[in-house]
């Protein structure tokens, strides 16, 4: 009868970060979590910073797992296998596995946001622009996440602590990227905000960075001010438009009011834009106050480009 000889390394007291698993192992953080919770293949410690920590033996544990998975067997099958037997196994299967992809930077970053690793997360969404620019970075890994993030919180499948964390670093990439490209002078100003009782503002500075690109001078409230506040600072600082950003509640009895509030307090020609993903929740009142909607950011990029145009004949006009 062939006999088989399992090596199980002598287990330390050494505990590895995802990203000494996941580099060792080849399996991405996100199927590491999906792992653990789903299939309770290993149950890692947490850090004082609720980072995950693995043991040694779980590291190995891993390894014997994805030698299996890569070569056929279903994970849901073998994740509660003793390690020893998994050890002879996996020395049974053919040892070579395919080598890792790279992560997107949407997963890589949603990693890092479940691990309340803000450092990471600002690492990957500065690779992220490095590689894809400005614009693609914006559409294709801000908006997605932004989106993610929120849905998340709402659904209760991030806590408090990990959106406000998130939201923290994304705030921070969206307005120093943009920050060199700020706007003074001749430049139409841009009042951006989100009405009282929106807490959430990652959508109002997504819209400062973009204006902020196009060539606005923009200001820049926060987010939960009063409809008289708002129209107040529109007025003192003759902003050409006010923006506000709607993402968080769509069920707010009071907000119509509000944006009725707005609308009388401004001058009547000022135009007021209105976005965000609960923004057609309020579509009745916003349509009555004559807001615009832009559809997606290249409509709101060529809305506020309208808005300039009158100007930029103006400047013509008068260089005549």
């Amino acid at each position: 009868m062939r006999q088989i000889f399992v090596y199980i390394p002598r287990m330390s007291d050494a505990h590895y970060s995802v990203k000494a698993v996941s580099q060792r192992t080849g399996l991405s953080p996100h199927v590491l979590r999906v792992w653990e919770r789903r299939y309770g293949a290993v149950t890692p410690e947490r850090s004082e910073t609720n980072r995950r920590l693995y043991s040694e033996e779980e590291v190995t544990r891993l390894e014997f797992l994805a030698v299996l998975t890569s070569n056929g067997h279903g994970i849901s099958n073998i994740a509660g296998l003793p390690l020893s037997e998994l050890g002879t196994m996996a020395a049974a299967c053919d040892p070579v596995r395919p080598s890792r992809t790279e992560e997107s930077p949407i997963e890589e970053a949603w990693s890092c946001i479940r691990d309340l690793d803000s450092a990471g997360l600002h690492a990957t969404l500065d690779r992220a622009a490095i590689s894809l620019g400005h614009s693609k970075l914006i559409h294709q890994v801000i908006v997605p996440l932004i989106e993610r993030i929120g849905s998340a919180w709402e659904a209760g499948e991030i806590s408090a602590a990990e959106e406000h964390a998130a939201s923290a670093v994304v705030k921070e990439v969206l307005l120093s990227s943009s920050r060199p490209f700020v706007n003074t002078g001749d430049s139409p100003n841009l009042l951006v905000a989100t009405p009282v009782g929106q807490i959430h503002e990652l959508g109002a500075v997504l819209l400062v960075s973009i204006a902020r690109r196009a060539g606005w001078e923009v200001t820049y409230l926060g987010p939960s001010l009063p409809a008289h506040e708002i129209a107040r600072a529109a007025i003192t600082n003759k902003s050409l438009a006010v923006a506000l950003s709607i993402v968080y509640p769509g069920d707010d009895d009071s907000l119509p009011a509000e944006l009725r509030e707005l609308r009388k307090s401004l001058p009547e020609s000022l135009p007021i834009l209105a976005g965000g993903r609960c923004a057609p929740a309020y579509q009745k009142t916003l349509s009555s106050i004559g807001a615009e909607q832009p559809d997606d950011l290249n409509a709101l990029r060529s809305f506020l480009e309208s808005l300039r145009k009158p100007l930029q004949g103006e400047d013509a006009t008068s260089a005549a």
